[in-house]
């Protein structure tokens, strides 16, 4: 039988965050390094894309090998289209936040907001995983604008019933939603016991995952290129990506010089148990996952 998964405690979470955060920088910093070489190969990126959305379930952190992030850094989308529109009062895509109003001005800080050692924040991002999971069931990844325009409605509403206030930033809006993202993963892969530097206070639990429920508990799921094909109608594939959307990437159909489509296997060592075909598109030297053709939402079923 599985383990119940425990909350994690955010009041000790809260006096190791500089490590913590440190130690994302650093492996934010390897990432990016070692995609910029990955990109070069479109067989790389099938299989990386996949995997990231396969391991975890984490499509969020999957679409920085996609064509949204092709023009800028994968955060900035999502700060311009999701997140400033909801801070700041008149805000257009480009706009100088420096020169607008926003609910990020410290006028709008109650004191719980103030004095929060990360406790609150703790608790904002525990209610907000039953909404999270909810949506991820829904749409998976693929419709990431249904994700978070509704997530972050949910969000707000939230927030001011545990704060008292109306207060919103960014840093609070990607801390919620990236404790979901590693939260969901944690549902599906387990936890192991993690101690606090005294040796003595427990800061997580010993969990067991749906994956290792359903898979036993050294599973390993893999994804593999099968074979791929080049699209031959480039104009017609070009003319189907609504160019609204590629806009707020950055880019044009005129920039794509070549796109392929990757047949990919996803196993758990003894059998195929779903396959994805993952859409690339080729701009300069560069192949990009193209997440408006891709459909992910088989690798999310083996999650159900």
């Amino acid at each position: 039988m599985a383990k119940e998964n425990k909350k994690f405690n955010y009041g000790l979470y809260a006096a190791i965050t500089f490590t913590i955060v440190t130690l994302i920088l650093v492996l934010i910093t390897v990432f990016t390094f070692k995609g910029r070489y990955i990109a070069f190969n479109g067989e790389k990126v099938a299989v990386n894309y996949t995997d990231t959305i396969l391991q975890r379930g984490d499509g969020y952190n999957a679409y920085k090998y996609t064509i949204s992030a092709k023009s800028s850094k994968y955060g900035d989308f999502v700060r311009v289209n999701y997140m400033y529109p909801l801070i700041y009062t008149d805000y257009t895509p480009g706009a100088d936040t420096k020169k607008l109003s926003g609910l990020n001005a410290d006028a709008n800080k109650s004191d719980a907001t103030k004095n929060d050692d990360g406790t609150l924040a703790g608790q904002l991002a525990d209610k907000m995983f039953a909404c999270y999971k909810e949506l991820i069931n829904q749409y998976g990844w693929d419709n990431y604008d249904a994700v978070y325009t509704n997530y972050f409605t949910k969000l707000i509403e939230v927030r001011k019933e545990i704060f008292g206030d109306d207060y919103l930033s960014d840093a609070i809006m990607f801390s919620a939603i990236e404790a979901n993202v590693a939260s969901y993963g944690d549902s599906l892969t387990g936890t192991k016991k993690v101690v606090a530097a005294d040796g003595k206070t427990v800061i997580q639990e010993e969990s067991t995952g749906l994956y290792q429920t359903v898979f036993g508990e050294n599973y390993k799921l893999t994804a593999s290129v099968t074979g791929s094909e080049s699209v031959e109608d480039l104009a017609a594939y070009k003319a189907s990506l609504d160019p609204a959307v590629l806009e707020t990437y950055g880019i044009t159909a005129d920039d794509i010089s070549e796109a392929r489509a990757f047949n990919l296997d996803i196993s758990d060592g003894s059998e195929t148990i779903a396959q994805v075909v993952v859409y690339e598109v080729k701009i300069g030297n560069i192949w990009y996952v193209d997440n408006l053709s891709t459909d992910t939402s088989a690798i999310y079923q083996i999650a159900k």
